[in-house]
This record gives structure tokens, sequence and C-alpha cells, in this order.
């Protein structure tokens, strides 16, 4: 039986977590709320996929090889807030002391690490399951690497990805460079929407067979044919550049231990971090056991 192998998005983890309990302190005054609640979180997915390997993935402040070919990408993101920066740090250590694996790499974003370790697992013949909200991840989904929503916790392959986006997951990257991707200030195709960005992909295939055809677009039935092929030529360069931006890199070089899904706890330093931050109802909790 192939073995399941969680890869958690641990950047939404810790948003969220920070975000439902933004006031909780411990007794010094020092900030908790995001150690404590991701701790609870990550715990549930723990006893949802028992006998499972998991690897915790972290952005990390820095310039990705993306924002030095497009400097406007991700930038209406908001900064961090300090009060959970400096909570960072001690959760990466706690979740060590519980003896899984922290993955973070500077210029490098959680997205490519995850990308990596989800093709060097099916490699390995493992399942992978990717807990994150981020559509880009969809590009991964194969019949082997699931996407798990973590907030209702249902699961996607490449027909629910197909289902909701329109396309297949490896058309998700031209997709997105097609008809943009505000989060990530992807600005896509103008007068180009997701409608005809789908049909383009469905009836042609990704971005290279799109261009190779370009003068069939009249044939394939769309209304405004000769004006979606004047604009596509026009943004021929750019939207080029939007999928380099779109496309998640699977061969980032990765240590070794990164690559060592063992579970080694630290039992004693686990219980001297929960008491430092008391988190009391942790410590005698299966946490320690």
């Amino acid at each position: 039986m192939k073995k399941k192998i969680i890869l958690i998005d641990g950047t939404f983890y810790l948003y969220r977590a920070y975000y439902a309990l933004p006031y909780l302190t411990n007794s010094k005054g020092y900030p908790t709320g995001a150690m404590y609640g991701f701790i609870k979180m990550f715990n549930k997915i723990i006893k949802m996929n028992i006998n499972s390997y998991f690897l915790i993935i972290f952005d990390t402040k820095g310039n990705s090889f993306r924002r030095k070919i497009f400097s406007k990408y991700k930038l209406t993101r908001i900064n961090m807030p300090n009060n959970l920066v400096i909570q960072i740090k001690p959760l990466y250590k706690i979740i060590q002391a519980m003896g899984y694996n922290v993955i973070s790499i500077k210029n490098v974003e959680a997205d490519d690490i995850i990308g990596t370790l989800a093709i060097y697992a099916e490699k390995k013949n493992y399942f992978i399951f990717i807990f994150s909200i981020d559509k880009d991840i969809t590009q991964l989904v194969t019949k082997n690497i699931k996407i798990v929503n973590p907030i209702n916790y249902s699961i996607s392959g490449p027909k629910e990805i197909y289902h909701k986006y329109g396309v297949y997951p490896k058309f998700i990257s031209d997709l997105l460079a097609l008809s943009g991707d505000s989060i990530d200030n992807i600005p896509g195709v103008p007068g180009i929407g997701k409608k005809i960005s789908q049909k383009l992909i469905n009836k042609l295939g990704d971005l290279t067979k799109i261009y190779q055809n370009i003068n069939n677009i009249n044939n394939i039935n769309f209304r405004g044919g000769i004006n979606i092929k004047k604009k596509l030529i026009k943004y021929k360069e750019l939207v080029f550049l939007y999928h380099k931006l779109t496309k998640i890199e699977t061969n980032i070089i990765l240590n070794q231990e990164y690559l060592n899904f063992e579970i080694k706890p630290e039992i004693n330093n686990l219980k001297y971090l929960f008491k430092l931050y008391e988190f009391n109802n942790l410590i005698n909790s299966n946490y320690i056991n």
C-alpha cells in the first residue's frame, strides 16, 4: 500500500491562526495566538491522517525570481503584522520539537518548494495530499497528487479541478497567464477573460499551441474572433512572461534533510517550549506522548 505524504501550506495556516487569535499572549505579554492556533489546526490534520508523513512549507522574506522579472508581482500584498512576524521562529522550533520538518528557503516561494516536493514524492511512489487554498497549486494535481481545502477538507483531483476552473490541472498556469490573477497582481491579456481563455485552451491546448494555431481562432466559433486574435498577437510577449510567473517550478534544489520524511520528536524540548509560551493545556495532551 502506498504511503501518504501531507504537504502543508504553512503560511496559509499561520495567517488563519493569527487572525483567529490576534490578542492571545502569555503572562509576559508575548503574542502567542498564531503559534497556539497553528498547533491546534496542525494536530487536527495529524489525527485525520494517521500513519502519514508531514512536511510544513513556509514563504520567506526576499525576492523570488518572479519579482525580478516582473516588478509588480504580488505588489498589492499587505506586509505581515509585526506581532505575527515575531511568532514565526518560535513556531518553527515548536513544529521541529514535535518531530516534523519545517521548510523555508530564502528567495524561493513556498509554491515552488511544494511543487518540487510533490513531484519528487510522486516519483518515489507516494500519494501526496497538499493542504492549500492557493489556486496556483492546483496545476500540480494528478491521480496521485490531490489538493485538500484547508477550510472544509474537501479533496480535489483532476476532475474536481476541471469542474471548478474549466480546464485540467496541467493548463491552470496557461489559464492564469491569459485571464490574469488579481491576487498575484498578474494582469493577463486585456479583454480576454476567463471564459475565452478556457475555450482557447480546451480547443487548442496550452499557450504554445494557441499561438501555433492562432490563424484557426476564427474557426472555433468565437464571437469577435478577429479581435481576440489581434489582442493575442499584441500581448504575445507579455503573456509568455505572465506564464513564467504562473508556472510552478518543480526542480528547486533541496537539502537532503528535507527529503527525510521520518518523524523525530524531541519531547523534553517540546515540554519546555509549551511551558515557555504557557500552552498549559497542551503539556499533558497527546502532543507529548
